[in-house]
């Protein structure tokens, strides 16, 4: 189990720096094409990821680990867990969005991709300590 929790961890890190390393790219590019600064956060906000879904995720993810943490008899602060968690919360926020616009039952898969997911994965994580 401290092996999936491991490779979860890492897979979850090196996608989340992928994704703020391109929303970086094009936010830059943006800029640079004399975009105004308003218009790079719009484009931040409808493309790549929503600060509120970021944060739906980022708390529910967290709570679930400390929690978990808790039941396991594991002492996991909610600092820690908020380290652990927001790589998934980045990926879990991408994803909703560019599932959400190409596909219909946008409340289903929000409430899947933001809730559920970093739900399970920070109970997992946690458990595997």
């Amino acid at each position: 189990m401290h092996t999936v929790a491991t490779i979860l961890q890492w897979t979850f890190l090196v996608a989340g720096f992928a994704v703020l390393g391109a929303a970086l790219v094009s936010s830059v590019r943006m800029k640079l094409s004399g975009a105004r600064f308003a218009q790079v956060i719009e484009n931040l906000e409808g493309r790549w990821f929503g600060a509120g879904s970021v944060l739906l995720a980022l708390l529910v993810g967290a709570a679930a680990m400390t929690a978990a943490g808790r039941l396991t008899g594991h002492t996991i602060g909610i600092e820690q867990a908020a380290l652990v968690v927001f790589p998934l919360a980045l990926v879990a926020a991408f994803a909703v969005r560019r599932l959400t616009e190409k596909h219909g039952h946008r409340t289903m898969a929000r409430a899947s991709g933001l809730v559920l997911a970093p739900a399970l994965l920070g109970a997992v994580m946690s458990a595997a300590g």
